[in-house]
């Protein structure tokens, strides 16, 4: 029988006591490892061979820290069993509540799953972050986090995929912004990402429980993108996903996951 080992990656957070006056009070999600977190939640997908796989995910959070959704996406082909696991397990999963100036809120939470499996050793690791700072800051630090609803964006047309490339300030302000296209982008892509960086309010990146300047990249996608949707025969890639989803907030067709 395979042995299933779950590591969590877990710290103690505290408030920024020395924040300006000007600058929110932040605590931001955490995955935590309660009996409910993802971690102790997600379950192994029955595939053969040795692998290690990394899966970047995104959760739209509650303020009580229960997960109302969750996206995923890797490079390159996937077994969408991964993809599966993690969503299966947020449905009844939830994380350590965000906090702003003492107030739970909802959150837009970047998380990275990784599967390995070793002869009959299968580990499953969650961290709470994409790995873009890992050579400098390691895997335990916390991803910024977008919180509250900033914007009420109306789409002009159906949205591509880009990356916002950008440094996130210790008080949750993005400067130097790059905006990384694909062969998905269109002008629409552009038009939303510019509004999503600069007019949402987001938790500053976290480290050994210190708000701390960080790089912050996140892809902005419409439901036909590069991660779902095949450009050469105009299909979804799989039957498990839809590339026509509704907004559970306007009851309208969907333009991106975060909507």
């Amino acid at each position: 029988m395979l042995r299933h080992k779950l590591v969590s990656v877990t710290f103690a957070l505290a408030l920024v006591t020395a924040a300006p006056a000007w600058s929110a009070l932040t605590d931001p999600a955490r995955i935590g490892d309660h009996a409910k977190s993802l971690t102790n939640r997600i379950e192994f997908p029955a595939i053969d061979g040795d692998f290690t796989i990394f899966v970047r995910c995104e959760a739209k959070v509650f303020p009580a820290g229960n997960i109302d959704e969750i996206g995923c996406y890797s490079e390159g082909d996937l077994d969408p069993a991964f993809y599966r696991a993690v969503s299966i397990a947020g449905a009844s999963a939830s994380v350590l509540p965000a906090m702003v100036n003492g107030d739970r809120v909802s959150i837009l939470m970047l998380f990275s799953v990784i599967f390995k499996q070793q002869g009959d050793t299968q580990t499953i690791v969650v961290v709470p972050n994409h790995g873009t700072n890992a050579k400098s800051l390691g895997l335990s630090y916390i991803a910024p986090q977008r919180y509250g609803r900033g914007i009420r964006y109306t789409p002009r047309a159906e949205l591509g995929l880009l990356w916002i490339d950008a440094m996130m300030s210790a008080q949750g302000k993005a400067s130097k912004i790059k905006y990384l296209e694909t062969r998905w982008t269109n002008k629409e892509t552009k038009r939303y990402a510019k509004s999503y960086i600069n007019d949402n309010t987001f938790i500053p990146g976290h480290l050994n429980g210190t708000a701390t300047k960080m790089r912050f990249v996140k892809p902005i996608f419409g439901y036909r993108n590069g991660f779902m949707w095949d450009h050469d025969t105009s299909r979804c890639k799989a039957s498990t996903i839809s590339c026509d989803e509704v907004s559970n907030i306007t009851g309208k067709p969907r333009f991106a996951f975060d909507d």
